[in-house]
């Protein structure tokens, strides 16, 4: 009887609830085995996530490089801003540490779909055929991206969310809860859409929209960087 494929050890940054989601995706794909987290609230630190303990020691990722361990993710999550992420992401590529897609098994992932660095598609959500996913997207529980949608770079598609075939979401954008977009609507940069809300015409970098139809309730945020 063959014996059972070695796991690939892998670290996490950020031990918040977002974390719980990835880690189970990790879990149940079993291609890698969850080291550590590490997050800079030193009151997490000592304690675990899933039975993943957490360390706060600023020096832990050297030390995990050190021993030989050459892939992470990111455990932040968020709603209103993708910085956050965005910033575990940058420090943990200029580390030299491998960020690989994570994919719940229970998540559709097109052959035909493209998707970058870091991106995390989890439990029952769906990617569709020539769908492109840049750097540390998130297709978050449920969430369905249709083909030849384009996300930006650390965009969030919320649980639940539904884009339409054709859609571009900009770099940082959060598609809020169960919130659904239109076929062929452009979501600008860092702009945020509402739980909820019914996008059927094109949103500005960095407003915020929501209701149904979705109508402006903000605008002039600095979109992502």
């Amino acid at each position: 009887m063959p014996g059972r494929r070695q796991r690939i050890r892998i670290v996490g940054v950020g031990a918040g609830t977002h974390a719980k989601s990835v880690l189970e995706a990790i879990y149940s794909a079993g291609i890698y085995e969850a080291e550590a987290l590490v997050d800079d609230d030193p009151d997490r630190g000592g304690g675990e996530v899933l039975g993943v303990p957490v360390v706060s020691d600023t020096a832990a990722l050297g030390h995990f490089r050190d021993e030989g361990i050459h892939h992470a993710f990111v455990g932040v999550g968020g709603t209103r801003t993708s910085e956050p992420r965005r910033l575990v992401f940058e420090r943990l590529h200029e580390a030299d540490f491998e960020l690989p897609p994570i994919v719940h098994p229970a998540a559709s992932l097109s052959s035909r779909s493209e998707v970058g660095a870091g991106v995390q598609i989890l439990a029952l959500a769906a990617v569709n055929a020539d769908a492109g996913l840049a750097d540390g997207v998130i297709v978050n529980t449920g969430a369905i991206v249709e083909h030849d949608c384009r996300i930006g770079a650390h965009a969030h598609i919320a649980p639940g969310a539904r884009l339409a075939g054709l859609v571009t979401v900009g770099a940082g954008a959060h598609i809020g809860i169960g919130a659904v977009v239109i076929e062929g609507v452009r979501i600008g940069a860092s702009a945020v859409v509402g739980a909820g809300a019914v996008v059927i015409r094109d949103v500005e970098d960095g407003a915020l929209v929501g209701g149904v139809p979705a109508r402006p309730l903000r605008t002039n945020v600095a979109p992502a960087s």
